[in-house]
């Protein structure tokens, strides 16, 4: 065999007995999760991480468990996009890292995380970048995960390189623009992919269009139909042409994207394509999605139990459950009648069906609220959440206990949705 037959060096031929055991334990650490999802581009500024954080809320919002893993290393947006800069990991007695949590099913890692302040260069050379990389992949305690969405350093690199070849069973998303330019070096990427043996599931193409908020006209700035002519010339599906969305910008800009959801329609045929990856689980699984499904759905007998309310600002019991500012979690101990712990979450943007979906895979037992539509709170039921409607407005932490002690005040349903 020729000194140059494996070009990528995925082979493991050259291996040594280091580098074999950290292939192993990134093996051990990723085996709870189901799918590894890619999200790389050739050229940097084309919108790549935006999109990545997108698909990931998405997901989480839809009720799957999510990790988003931002591996930029010199440019990561992670944390600013969730408006959790100054958030850093913890640490399991085993010395791994706990990625940082949005919601109960979507957590975040990225090297932003790591560094002292956000105007801090990372002045590096390859190899302690690779070897950075790779704790990322065997040094994080992800658990069990739906999916992990990766947002991979632009172009085609020692850091993408490394991020294949550790998780050879990801599938790709490429993202590019319109403009000529930009699909020239984005090309790359279909090149690098291929060699890789990446299955590619199809090209984004970002900046698409811009809709005129005065007059709704949708005007294309750049030239040329870059993204679906680099589909085709690739054999893949355009997955979306996203316009330019001044709110979803403004909102990942000012660390609020998981409030702009309602500006992500444009994903949805997105994440249509990676929810049709978990309908294709293979049927030798079939018995352990089931028993995992079985863990989620709230079980009346648990005497460990999660209560859920919608609250204003001042952690008081709103009245309407859709406009809620934040909604309180309480998990309790059925049996002691005591607050174990509380926390208090921003809801996703009120669409139809979205919060009700968004409260069931907090893994909530009861909701407690003041008012709720027939269909919000079919919605819950369907999904094995008890609702108790007409609670009268007080501070949350009582309601939570009055409702421990059979002592809950019912004034009647405040909603006639």
């Amino acid at each position: 065999m020729s000194e140059n037959s494996c070009s990528t060096g995925s082979c493991g031929m050259n291996q040594n007995p280091e580098q074999i055991a950290r292939q192993r334990q990134v093996e051990r650490t990723l085996g709870g999760i189901k799918h590894k999802i890619v999200v790389l581009s050739g050229k940097g500024g084309v919108g790549k991480s935006t999109v990545a954080a997108s698909i990931a809320t998405k997901l989480a919002v839809e009720g799957h468990r999510v990790g988003i893993l931002d591996v930029d290393i010199h440019g990561p947006s992670v944390p600013r996009i969730f408006g959790v800069k100054n958030e850093r990991p913890g640490m399991t007695d085993e010395e791994k890292m706990i990625p940082v949590p949005m919601t109960d099913n979507l957590k975040l890692m990225s090297v932003g995380f790591l560094l002292p302040n956000d105007k801090e260069a990372l002045i590096w050379r390859g190899p302690l970048k690779i070897g950075l990389i790779e704790q990322f992949f065997s040094d994080v305690d992800w658990g069990e995960l739906d999916y992990l969405v990766v947002d991979c350093p632009p172009g085609t690199g020692d850091e993408p390189l490394s991020i294949l070849q550790m998780i050879p069973n990801a599938r790709g998303i490429i993202v590019t623009t319109p403009q000529g330019l930009a699909v020239e070096d984005v090309q790359k990427s279909i090149t690098f992919c291929k060699k890789m043996n990446l299955d590619l599931l199809g090209i984004v193409e970002n900046m698409s269009s811009f809709q005129c908020p005065h007059c709704a006209e949708s005007i294309e700035i750049f030239p040329g139909k870059g993204g679906e002519m680099m589909a085709k010339d690739a054999g893949v599906p355009l997955l979306a042409k996203l316009p330019l969305n001044h709110k979803l910008m403004e909102a990942s800009d000012n660390g609020k994207l998981m409030q702009a959801f309602k500006e992500m329609s444009s994903f949805d045929p997105i994440v249509k394509v990676l929810s049709e990856l978990e309908e294709m689980q293979p049927a030798k699984k079939e018995a352990g999605t089931m028993a995992a499904s079985a863990t989620q759905m709230p079980r009346k007998d648990d005497r460990i139990q999660t209560i859920a309310m919608p609250v204003d600002a001042n952690n008081v019991l709103d009245a309407h459950f859709g406009h809620a500012s934040g909604f309180a979690f309480f998990v309790v101990d059925t049996q002691k009648k005591i607050v174990v712990e509380k926390k208090t979450l921003t809801p996703p943007a009120h669409e139809p069906g979205v919060i009700p979906t968004w409260i069931a895979a907090q893994g909530t037992h009861t909701l407690l609220t003041g008012g709720l539509g027939e269909s919000a709170r079919k919605i819950l039921v369907d999904k094995g959440v008890d609702v108790v409607v007409g609670v009268s407005s007080d501070n949350a932490e009582k309601i939570a206990k009055d409702y421990l002690n059979n002592t809950l005040n019912i004034a009647g349903n405040q909603c006639n949705h």
